[in-house]
Formats: structure tokens, sequence, C-alpha cells
């Protein structure tokens, strides 16, 4: 069975999340971003606007080459060699990291500001190192822990993220675990400070289905913590499991946003069209996922 073949769960709207005194924790305004191809800047991010309440999960969705990774990078002032920021800017929890006011990005919101789950955790992963001290440094880069409260924490990230046995595992490198295990290690890294934005790069992709599902459930739980996901790919069954609002991207440009629910039912864009047309067999039970999360949502207004 594919992934694409499971039946869409839409996540549902996550408890309310305490005023932590700004409306978005993660704000992007007209972002444009260019990248030089053949000599020459063009644009690869368009006056790209997303914005991200706590506790909200929120899908980017687009093909290859859209300019999805791009975003992600800019939000954590990682632009590849030959990438540029033009103009717009980025705020994470109400604080300017990016933009006229701060032309340099500011490094000192990583970690605890933002943080970053990437695609292929053998390559964020450090090949000649155990996966828990990875983890250890994590935390010790940002919070003031002795080595040994340190390692106490990174076992408990790990059991938390579903590692069994996590005091054994803690000493085993990346290449004596499994594509599921060293991608739970990357996530327990990334949430080791417990970022307010947690930016994710397509981190199910190269995962069988039964791991994909474990490893949404991972995130759905950060999110119903209050921590805000941005989550990049390109699968809208992934998107009908984890996310309740979404934008899709093409040719670095937003051309459609909105609620699960409405992109699914109503979509307005003919690129959000032939996405959907695309898997023909998955938009009903898509379809049908997205109006159930909106019912929650809905009641749950309700009973405020």
């Amino acid at each position: 069975m594919s992934a694409t073949e499971t039946t869409a769960t839409a996540a549902t709207k996550p408890a309310a999340v305490d005023n932590p005194g700004y409306e978005y924790a993660l704000e992007i305004v007209d972002l444009c971003i260019d990248v030089d191809k053949h000599g020459e800047r063009v644009p690869a991010v368009k006056n790209l606007t997303i914005r991200v309440r706590p506790g909200e999960s929120h899908g980017l969705v687009g093909e290859s080459g859209s300019g999805k990774s791009l975003t992600l990078r800019a939000v954590m002032g990682l632009f590849s060699k030959g990438a540029y920021y033009r103009s717009g800017y980025i705020k994470v929890c109400g604080r300017e990291v990016l933009g006229p006011n701060a032309p340099h990005y500011d490094p000192s919101m990583r970690g605890r500001g933002v943080a970053m789950a990437f695609q292929e955790p053998a390559v964020a992963l450090n090949p000649i190192m155990k996966v828990g001290w990875q983890i250890v440094d994590a935390l010790r880069e940002q919070e003031h822990l002795s080595r040994a409260e340190a390692r106490k924490r990174a076992i408990e990230l790990m059991d938390s993220v579903g590692i069994t046995n996590p005091e054994d595992r803690f000493d085993a490198y990346p290449f004596e675990l499994s594509g599921g295990m060293r991608q739970r290690v990357m996530i327990a890294a990334s949430i080791a400070c417990k970022p307010k934005v947690l930016l994710c790069d397509e981190p199910t992709t190269a995962l069988d289905v039964t791991i994909q599902e474990q490893i949404l459930r991972i995130f759905r739980s950060i999110a119903d913590s209050g921590t805000a996901l941005l989550y990049v790919t390109h699968d809208l069954a992934v998107v009908s499991q984890l996310c309740e609002t979404l934008s899709v991207i093409y040719h670095g440009e937003i051309v459609e946003e909105g609620t699960l629910r409405k992109v699914f039912d109503t979509p307005e864009d003919d690129y959000t069209r032939q996405l959907l047309s695309s898997t023909p067999y998955l938009k009903g039970r898509m379809k049908a996922a997205a109006s159930d999360s909106a019912k929650n949502v809905d009641n749950a207004k309700k009973g405020d």
C-alpha cells in the first residue's frame, strides 16, 4: 500500500493556546527571494505571504522547484549559495528576524524560536557521532545544563518521539538505526529547545506508510502542545492527515490558500484543481476528512 492510499484523517483543531502576546508565531509577508541562473538573478519566491498561529499546522504544497524549501531556509536564515533575500519580512513570535529592520538574519532565534526537521536525517545527522550526544549538543547550545542533565533530558526526548529502549539507542550511530528511527532522532533534536515554530521539509517522504503515520502523529502532538508547524510537502494525503490550513505554491507564488475544507471542496485556482484531480481516488476521502475537521472546529467554537 502506498502513502497516498492511506485513509486520510484530517487533523482536528488543537486546544486553545494561551495568548502569548502575539497573534502569529510565524509571519512571512511579501517575501521575495532571487536565485542565480546563468549568471543573472531571477525571482524564485515572489511576494509570498504565510501566517501561522501558535498551535496551528499549516501546509505549503507544491511541486519540486516551486520555492517551498527556499522559503523554509529563509525562515531559518540558511540561504544556499546563489540564493538572495530581496524584500519582504519574516517575523518569529512577533520579532522581525529578516526584513527592512533586520537586514541580517538574527541567528539567536534558532532553537527556541524556530527549528527545522529536514527531509533526510542521514544528511542532517553527523554519521560519526552517537545520536544521543547530537541531541545533547542541541540542548546545551540553548540551555545551561550539565552533561548528565542534558543526557537525561535527551533520553526523555527520545522516549517522547517513540524511540524504544532510548537508553540503549542513545549510544547508537545513525547507520545503526532504521530510517524511521533516524527521523525520530532528528525530530527529538529539533524540538529539544521547545521551539515556538517548527519547520518540516517533507520529513516523511522516504518512509513507508506505517512509519509515516507514526511520524505524523508525533507532529500532531507537537502542534497540540502549542508549537506552530509549517509543513512543506507535495503529498496531499499528508496534508489531509496533519494540516488545518494550507497554501498552494506554484512557480514561487501562492496561488491559493485557506482552510483544508475550503481548498479541497472549492478550489479556485487551476493549478490547485490539477493537484486534486491528479489523485482522483483520494479526493473524495480527503474532502470528507476536511469537512469532518471543519465540523470539529465549529463544534469546539460553539463550546467556548
